[in-house]
């Protein structure tokens, strides 16, 4: 399951890295195509939330250390409060607000995209460690 995890960070990171390229060099006309990678990774942010949230149900007793309680704990209310975080930035930057304020959106947009990558370090160091030794379920 680790490996599920840590391939859907993978995932995130170049796509986020590609969109950030993608308003570097884009423009207001670009919209159609910001639209279209907006939706992309929106999806793949709620899958991967998800499948966390399923490997951490999943895991019974090798989450039932302190220190492991205590992460999983921690990263529930770090993406609740990211996942909050998301949606009002999605609900603010509409198409006609980018449109109006295209500097501000980048600089929204990387901002969080900080913060993502921020937290998908934490889990990879905090989180995941406790998911090495589960067995992996028959597809």
């Amino acid at each position: 399951m680790k490996y599920d995890l840590a391939r859907d960070h993978d995932d995130l990171r170049v796509t986020m890295r590609e969109f950030a390229q993608l308003l570097q060099r884009s423009n207001v006309e670009d919209m159609p195509e910001i639209a279209r990678r907006r939706i992309v990774f929106s999806q793949l942010f709620r899958e991967h939330m998800g499948r966390e949230d399923a490997v951490v149900r999943g895991a019974g007793p090798a989450l039932m250390t302190p220190e492991a309680t205590k992460a999983v704990r921690e990263h529930g209310r770090a993406m609740v409060a990211l996942f909050l975080r998301y949606s009002d930035h999605i609900k603010c930057w509409t198409p006609a607000q980018i449109v109006n304020d295209w500097q501000g959106y980048r600089d929204a947009v990387l901002a969080l995209q900080d913060a993502l990558y921020e937290r998908m370090e934490w889990e990879e160091a905090h989180l995941h460690p406790f998911f090495a030794t589960m067995p992996r379920k028959a597809a």
